[in-house]
């Protein structure tokens, strides 16, 4: 196709109210090929990238394979400390791998305020494994990445940010990507407080006083609730800002890596899961991850080309915005392999 058909393909998206500000950026394993901005932000804007952040874990993780640490067939309890699980949380992580935490079949439900107990995590992750049935299949949840964050700050000995600096930033010489809270004056504006999450919270009849002002601009700082409130901007689910300069870098570096364990994760392992990566439709050809805030990051080794797509999909005072991402970044990725996006089932 050519490029300059996604001006509007972003422009179109941007006025049928999907996001206010985005930036997007395609790559092949040596050049940026596309960039553009829209809604009045700069190219180098820092984006909450809300779940990409699982793919930088995933990266510190691989990282720490290719050390040969452990395994994706390494048991979770062997790399925690022994004494901080209580006895639901070993019985019910007894067999459970590493690879099962990446894949999302740890049968770990997929959601849960920890802010709102704040008590430890592994007090929490007892109630909550002793008050929920095992999720079956395929079950996408943000607590598998909480305790794969663990996993790499118990085996590196570092804590998340420095492991990313290590891990991550240094090998792929990447300087704007870091956990919040970052300079507000870098970073896009995300949203006004947490009003999904409170909904989600009164549904579970859970309730918590330190939420911040629904009406006050939220920016610097992570969209997530447990990354914001509970992690203190740092977890292996959420929490990292970037621009998309630093994620295409990471995405270059998948395109073209040849070391074994990179190479595996992006390789189908259960239900269009990888290990750490999506593998489902609106990544064709390859794989990506999404991100709550209107982010995303795909690659296609097949067609060695990637795409960055960073928006700020809930920056509006009132309601939710009228369509799925997934739509957009369908119709993104699809334009670059000149194929038109399947219709969602």
């Amino acid at each position: 196709m050519e490029l300059s058909q996604l001006d509007t393909i972003l422009e179109t998206y941007r006025q049928e109210g999907y996001y206010p500000s985005a930036v997007c950026q395609v790559f092949n394993e040596k050049e940026i090929l596309y960039r553009r901005a829209v809604g009045g932000v700069e190219l180098s804007a820092w984006f909450d990238l809300a779940s990409v952040s699982k793919l930088v874990c995933t990266t510190m993780l691989l990282s720490l394979m290719e050390e040969g640490r452990f395994t994706p067939e390494t048991p979770v309890l062997s790399l925690l400390p022994a004494h901080a699980p209580g006895p639901v949380t070993r019985r019910r992580l007894e067999k459970v791998t590493v690879g099962q935490l990446m894949t999302h079949t740890s049968g770990i439900v997929p959601w849960y305020p920890f802010y709102a107990d704040g008590r430890d995590f592994y007090t929490v992750l007892e109630h909550v494994l002793a008050t929920t049935e095992p999720e079956t299949g395929m079950a996408y949840s943000d607590l598998n990445f909480m305790l794969l964050g663990l996993v790499v700050e118990a085996v590196s000995g570092l804590p998340l940010r420095q492991a990313l600096e290590r891990y991550v930033k240094a090998p792929l010489g990447i300087s704007d990507m870091a956990y919040g809270p970052i300079d507000p004056a870098l970073a896009v504006p995300t949203c006004y407080g947490n009003q999904i999450e409170q909904r989600m919270c009164a549904q579970r009849g859970l309730s918590f006083d330190g939420w911040r002002p629904n009406g006050v601009e939220v920016r610097g700082t992570c969209n997530d609730g447990n990354a914001f409130y509970y992690w203190n901007g740092a977890s292996g689910h959420a929490g990292i800002f970037a621009t998309a300069d630093a994620l295409s870098a990471l995405g270059q570096f998948y395109l073209s890596t040849d070391r074994p364990w990179f190479l595996r994760a992006m390789e189908t392992c259960v239900e269009e899961r990888g290990l750490g990566f999506d593998r489902c439709d609106v990544f064709p050809d390859g794989c990506g991850h999404n991100g709550f805030t209107g982010t995303s990051l795909w690659i296609s080794r097949t067609h060695h080309i990637g795409a960055v797509i960073l928006t700020n999909k809930f920056y509006r005072m009132e309601g939710e915005p009228p369509g799925s991402s997934n739509d957009f970044r369908r119709a993104v990725h699809y334009a670059l392999l000149g194929r038109t996006p399947p219709v969602p089932v």
